[in-house]
């Protein structure tokens, strides 16, 4: 496996991402005592504040230097989760929840950037990094229980660890000199070209996050009232992790390298994304909502493994880092409304009307998805 430093940074942070984010609306309802309604506006301004984080950090990669922008976005996680361990507090958490996105965006970005341009010289680096992400996200989602059983602040401290050890990596091993040759390349990106594809794109993660926000959100609070524990809720994770690192290579052969094949993809990808929310309607059991994430786990392995290569496919060396971003960006927007989304809807009707509104969300995407157009000139 090359560039295991890339590699390894983006699984840590991918780990300390799931170390927190499923706990993070069970902490505001059940502990900080806040509503479903507030739990979703904390994690929409966290999301928003990552939107922006994500645009910064792929303008920075493109336009500035490597070391420095990981550093940026590095720093403001690791105060934002050192002020958290000391004062984990009402309504300061939310400010510092935000705060923490904005770094997170920008830290995320970068890595994510990073690896686009590697991409040149190892054409399977996407899948490795989604490959080894979601291992480190099983990891960290399995103790993110175990861990909120004994104390709030033994989480963040645990993410406060995997993000200095992901700007150690950085600092050893990520280059400045590399990025700078990239930066000077002639070609020319045609904006218009690719503008429809681009904005379906985002609106296919959009969604996709959108739905998978309410298995980080509002899908615990449920499970939990079907008296579930959050043991057995956040094993649900680690559960998706295994089918997807079982899955993935698994897959694989099936989907040669070409534009064709990872539109096709996609398209099975977000079909089977609807699916899991089908599953889980009236679900009373615990078998139940395995079955919903296992079918999230093959969407998940089919749509969010390719789109980062699609995207690359409308992407030169002077702008990869910025293109990346868009998924980052969109993504983050997708869990910025998925939870007030989801929160107002299930708080107005119920969960099964959630569900089913996110399915049909999901199919209308299977249209738009066969419109998507290779650019003039693949990215590789």
């Amino acid at each position: 496996m090359k560039n295991k430093a890339a590699l390894f940074a983006s699984m840590f942070i991918n780990m300390g991402i799931g170390l927190i984010m499923p706990i993070t609306t069970l902490f505001i309802h059940e502990r900080l005592n806040q509503s479903l309604v507030i739990a979703g506006y904390v994690l929409m301004g966290f999301s928003i504040a990552m939107v922006i984080g994500n645009l910064i950090g792929g303008f920075l990669l493109d336009r500035w230097k490597v070391k420095q922008t990981h550093y940026l976005g590095g720093t403001i996680v690791c105060l934002s989760l050192t002020t958290i361990i000391v004062w984990p507090l009402w309504p300061l958490y939310a400010f510092l929840v935000a705060f923490y996105g904005l770094g997170l965006g920008i830290l995320n970005s970068a890595v994510n950037g990073y690896i686009a341009y590697l991409q040149k010289k190892d054409a399977g680096i996407f899948t490795n990094a989604y490959w080894l992400g979601n291992i480190g996200m099983g990891i960290a989602t399995f103790l993110s229980g175990t861990l909120f059983a004994i104390g709030i602040r033994e989480v963040f401290l645990s993410s406060l660890i995997l993000f200095l050890l992901t700007l150690m990596i950085i600092a050893f091993n990520f280059n400045d000199v590399e990025h700078e040759k990239l930066i000077r390349t002639p070609e020319k990106f045609n904006l218009s070209e690719n503008l429809s594809s681009l904005t379906i794109i985002c609106l296919i993660i959009i969604i996709i996050w959108i739905g998978y926000e309410q298995w980080n959100s509002n899908i615990s609070v449920l499970m939990l009232a079907k008296n579930i524990s959050v043991q057995k809720y956040s094993f649900l994770f680690t559960i998706s992790t295994f089918e997807i690192v079982i899955f993935q290579p698994l897959l694989r052969p099936f989907f040669k390298a070409s534009f064709n094949n990872e539109r096709l993809r996609v398209l099975i990808g977000v079909i089977m994304f609807a699916v899991s929310y089908l599953l889980i309607i009236d679900a009373n059991t615990y078998w139940r909502f395995i079955l919903g994430i296992t079918a999230l786990s093959i969407g998940d392995v089919l749509a969010l493994t390719t789109i980062p290569a699609l995207l690359n496919r409308y992407a030169n060396d002077s702008n990869r880092a910025s293109i990346q971003s868009i998924s980052s960006t969109a993504g983050s927007a997708g869990r910025a409304i998925g939870p007030l989304i989801g929160g107002y809807m299930v708080s107005r009707i119920d969960y099964n009307f959630s569900f089913i509104v996110i399915f049909i969300s999901h199919i209308v995407l299977v249209p738009l998805i066969l419109l998507l157009k290779n650019s003039n000139k693949c990215a590789r």
